[in-house]
């Protein structure tokens, strides 16, 4: 403490029959916001000293500032606190994912090899986007969502083909479809990948909803469905640039020549 307890009590009798000086008032004031038996010495000695009648109708200044400071410490401590947390907040989030892109978030991936590139991405949402990745000999589909601590990401382990057919020389191959689900809404990702220089064509029918896109042998092609409704199985057929059929998706998901 800042006085000594019988400093203090030596003031106070000047202080109840004001007296004291404002310095030794003050002083007094101080201390008794820190010391809960001066506090009591301070009452007691004020019933002493005043008469019945006043004891009654008045309250004592000083215990009363020394209980304002007393909150008023409190108050000061509780927002240095508040602060102290949200600065720890703040610094968490930024390090923990608002430091980060959504691209950024999902190359964190554990499940991703030096090799690994992006072959195609798709922003479900404002805060929802998947990206598709080129392992070699593998794909993955990673989504990353947006949470209050930022960009979050996920491998999704459950994404199929994970395989790739490279070796086989396969003139078209699906490159990791998803179909994921979020409350009531969903998407069906399906990308497929063209090494045919003569498919020009591909058409697929997921969710009773049909897509035809033009291709070019090497890029990635993503088809895109709303989730919606019981008939969820894929049908896709890959044609030349006369319309004839070339490739198709059985059902083991591989695209198998069309036999003449």
């Amino acid at each position: 403490m800042k006085y000594r307890c019988d400093m203090v009590r030596d003031l106070m009798p000047l202080c109840l029959d004001h007296e004291a000086s404002e310095s030794s008032e003050q002083t007094v004031i101080e201390h008794l916001a820190e010391c809960k038996e001066c506090t009591k010495y301070y009452e007691t000695l004020g019933k002493e000293m005043e008469p019945m009648d006043e004891q009654k109708d008045k309250e004592y200044k000083y215990v009363r500032l020394a209980s304002k400071m007393r909150r008023r410490k409190k108050i000061t401590a509780m927002i240095i606190t508040s602060f102290a947390w949200l600065f720890s907040f703040i610094c968490l989030t930024y390090a923990s994912g608002y430091r980060l892109s959504s691209a950024e978030a999902a190359d964190l991936s554990g499940r991703l090899n030096d090799t690994s590139q992006v072959i195609s991405c798709y922003e479900w949402k404002d805060d929802f986007h998947f990206y598709i990745y080129d392992s070699y000999s593998c794909y993955d589909v990673v989504y990353v969502e947006k949470s209050l601590l930022g960009w979050k990401k996920y491998d999704n382990y459950l994404n199929w083909p994970k395989w790739s057919f490279y070796e086989e020389n396969t003139g078209v191959e699906t490159a990791g479809a998803l179909c994921h689900f979020k409350y009531d809404e969903g998407v069906q990702l399906f990308p497929v990948r063209v090494y045919d220089e003569n498919v020009k064509q591909i058409k697929v029918t997921c969710f009773e909803q049909t897509q035809t896109k033009e291709v070019t042998s090497g890029e990635v092609v993503l088809f895109i469905f709303d989730a919606v409704g019981k008939s969820n199985q894929i049908e896709a057929t890959a044609y030349d640039a006369k319309g004839n059929a070339m490739y198709y998706l059985d059902e083991r998901h591989i695209w198998e020549p069309v036999k003449e």
